[in-house]
């Protein structure tokens, strides 16, 4: 007994530090977001209670709509390709030689950097008048192009800039799962002389069903969340064709000081993204039966 007495109270020292972080850091900013989207707040004046008229405002705001679209564009043009490039590297570097392992270090290096870095990197990398990019395409005769200038394009450069600097995670995601299938599968099904491509799809790939859900709802949520790299390459432009709904909740809540509204539209992507978390956990149920 006297064991188990020490035993609780570990548990509980060890987990206090979690738990606070959690707490303020986490469920508070939830909770008191929630409590500000039923207020009209403006920084420089008090509060008044309005209930759901921020929510009925941001489904009629234009601006709102709009940035939404533009995430939802996102996320449509960013997460198969960032799933699919990440399956690929993880098939290159799973592999236990030296060039297997140099490969998952090139892959994930960049996944170290900040988003500013990142965003500041491609944003000098893809200027019109003097980037990097352009200037390769100049010196063997083709013309500049206006990479985040450019409406049609813009997007198509951060999304981009985005495969550059974050395939490396999905990489390491899709490389564990791999790691758990056992050799012997393996080894059983070249001795019935299957070949690399019936091994891939008739073995690894189905063998990862759960890793690639994984990765999916991971980063449809990630894309869900993007701001960074849109903020710092092109502030949203041109014409507002990037600007995402983050950046809308940012702008709302930071340069015009609307924070019950901000908060309202910061609940409205909570709940889309609890929705995609409750198909997960969803579909993972309907796997274990």
């Amino acid at each position: 007994m006297h064991l188990a007495g020490h035993t609780k109270r570990d548990i509980i020292l060890f987990s206090a530090p979690y738990l606070l972080v959690y707490l303020v850091f986490l469920a508070f900013p939830v909770v008191y977001g929630i409590y500000l989207s039923f207020f009209d707040w403006n920084i420089l004046s008090g509060k008044a209670f309005v209930g759901l008229r921020n929510f009925v405002q941001a489904f009629s705001d234009e601006k709102f709509k709009s940035s939404f679209f533009h995430t939802l564009q996102f996320v449509g043009l960013s997460t198969p390709i960032l799933i699919v490039t990440g399956f690929l590297m993880a098939l290159i570097s799973v592999r236990p030689t030296k060039l297997g392992k140099a490969a998952e270090s090139i892959f994930f290096l960049p996944y170290m950097f900040s988003t500013t870095v990142v965003g500041t990197l491609w944003a000098w990398l893809l200027q019109k008048n003097f980037g990097l990019v352009n200037q390769l395409l100049q010196a063997i005769g083709l013309k500049g192009v206006g990479w985040l200038t450019d409406p049609n394009v813009a997007m198509l450069s951060i999304v981009w800039a985005t495969l550059w600097w974050t395939a490396g995670f999905n990489m390491i995601l899709f490389s564990a799962g791999m790691k758990q299938i056992p050799d012997e599968i393996y080894e059983s099904a070249r001795l019935d002389g299957a070949g690399k491509f019936v091994t891939l799809t008739r073995i690894t790939i189905p063998l990862l069903k759960d890793t690639t859900l994984l990765v999916v709802i991971l980063q449809i949520i990630a894309s869900f969340k993007v701001f960074g790299q849109v903020y710092v390459m092109t502030g949203g432009g041109p014409y507002g064709t990037t600007r995402v709904l983050v950046q809308y909740v940012y702008e709302t809540g930071f340069n015009y000081f609307k924070l019950g509204y901000a908060s309202a539209m910061s609940m409205v992507l909570f709940v889309v993204i609890l929705v995609i978390s409750a198909v997960q956990l969803l579909a993972s149920k309907d796997d274990v039966q």
